[in-house]
């Protein structure tokens, strides 16, 4: 997986998660008031590869989740950004996504399951183990 992650750490971007912050946030204004807590977060599946090479994908993309939810570094829209990199970054992995299972267009109802993970994650509930186990379930 550190091989990913390494590449994946130039792909996933602050320029990258704010435009999809802004895509998210449409048609009020993306603003990005922390960026080094957007830089932080985004670094986290980087460092857990390195310092931890045996934690699974989900785990990584959960790392990415729980940086950018707790860092707050948007103005608007963090849970559903977080949510949104996590999903893609298990996609360019080659893995399955987070809400339709690797089949595109196929929703499932459990989805606010993994919504509330996220919820729970913002408010102090859970912690960055939990809510990997959250989005282990769904690979």
């Amino acid at each position: 997986m550190s091989t990913h992650a390494a590449r994946l750490a130039r792909l996933f971007t602050p320029y990258y998660a704010c435009r999809i912050n802004a895509q998210i946030v449409h048609p009020n204004v993306s603003r990005l008031v922390k960026p080094n807590e957007l830089e932080s977060a985004l670094a986290r599946p980087l460092q857990v590869s390195i310092y931890e090479p045996r934690q699974p994908s989900h785990y990584l993309a959960a790392t990415l989740s729980y940086g950018i939810i707790n860092g707050h570094p948007f103005m608007d829209g963090n849970k559903r950004t977080a949510f949104f990199l996590a999903n893609e970054y298990l996609r360019a992995m080659g893995l399955a996504g987070l809400a339709d299972n690797g089949k595109v267009g196929v929703v499932y109802d459990d989805i606010s399951k993994l919504a509330d993970g996220y919820v729970n994650t913002a408010a102090g509930r859970l912690n960055v183990q939990e809510l990997a186990d959250s989005i282990g379930r769904w690979q």
